[in-house]
């Protein structure tokens, strides 16, 4: 009776020990992986986000710009790495596509959805000294010279290019009359055209505002539904007579490993959430015309899935999967 007593005791231990230690998670810094290079929106935004869930979470989130092979090097890390919540990534629509194109190796399925955080417009803008001055200018530039005019733009198949190749259907225009150029970021397509390397690119407000407000850029078309309070001076894609999905819009969110413990996500989901709601955040947000879309791992892995079949929708109609 005596062994018994010992041997149930030491049971009843291990497993409060093991109770304990998984209510310490986390107990070290968590990485954030990202699929960028430093200076884009997502990793601006991932920067904010990691110095509100080091308030909450009592860790660091380690920021790790994996941006080489248009998303393969992030992917390959996270598919590496243990699902227990010390890992986790960035992850746009730009995915999605990717997984259908230049990443087939992975589909939905091949990652956990934790958390999404927020939605914003695209715009499309140039330099400030160009001739262009609105996307009709921009449109008969690329109509008269085919093949010729440089978008700089984040990789093939990404959000933003869909919204570029639907300004092109909107337009009349097939998908090869302007030659867009592809970078590691939709900040570096920024860059990019500062720099006198490209006439246009498709970018979002919180990265261009500065520059717009120093007078470098100038943006030509806002795609949403009405003008923004950032640029109330600027009209809409469909107020210049191009037809296109205002919808069709980036989001951003987290992901991790496949597999990890479901209490890890959610405690994972409840601080995001809290600091996405952060007087900070909303400010963050405001400024950079993004609208807040929180959705915890179970709405986001059924909004994922329906981004898939939208996704694959636009790029078969694009021609660019079959």
């Amino acid at each position: 009776m005596a062994s018994f007593i010992k041997v149930a005791a030491v049971a009843v231990a291990i497993a409060a020990a093991s109770t304990a230690a998984k209510a310490e998670y986390p107990d070290k810094p968590i990485r954030y992986v990202l699929h960028v290079s430093p200076g884009g929106a997502t990793d601006v935004m991932a920067r904010k986000l990691g110095i509100g869930l080091q308030q909450e979470l009592g860790q660091p989130l380690v920021i790790d710009n994996r941006a080489g092979g248009r998303g393969a090097s992030q992917m390959a890390e996270l598919k590496n790495a243990k699902p227990d919540g010390y890992t986790i990534g960035s992850v746009t629509n730009t995915h999605i596509a990717a997984f259908h194109q230049t990443l087939k190796q992975y589909k939905i399925d091949s990652v956990d959805w934790i958390a999404r955080l927020a939605a914003e417009p695209y715009l499309i803008v140039v330099r400030n000294d160009s001739p262009i001055k609105s996307l009709k200018d921009l449109v008969e530039s690329i109509r008269s010279a085919p093949g010729k005019t440089v978008i700089a733009g984040f990789t093939r198949g990404s959000g933003s290019h869909i919204a570029w190749e639907m300004l092109m259907k909107a337009a009349g225009l097939p998908g090869n009359a302007a030659n867009w150029v592809p970078y590691d970021s939709v900040g570096d397509g920024v860059t990019a055209v500062l720099g006198g390397h490209g006439v246009a690119t498709v970018s979002y407000v919180d990265l261009v505002k500065d520059h717009v407000e120093a007078g470098n850029l100038r943006v030509v078309g806002v795609m949403t539904e009405s003008r923004i309070a950032q640029f109330p001076d600027v009209p809409t894609f469909r107020e210049q007579g191009f037809d296109v999905p205002t919808e069709w819009q980036q989001w951003r969110g987290v992901i991790g490993p496949k597999g990890m413990p479901a209490d890890v996500k959610q405690k994972l989901a409840a601080a995001i959430e809290k600091v996405m709601k952060s007087p900070d955040m909303q400010s963050y947000l405001k400024t950079g015309s993004l609208e807040y879309s929180f959705a915890g791992p179970e709405d986001f892995t059924a909004f994922a899935r329906k981004q898939d079949q939208i996704t694959v929708q636009w790029l078969q109609q694009l021609g660019m999967m079959k």
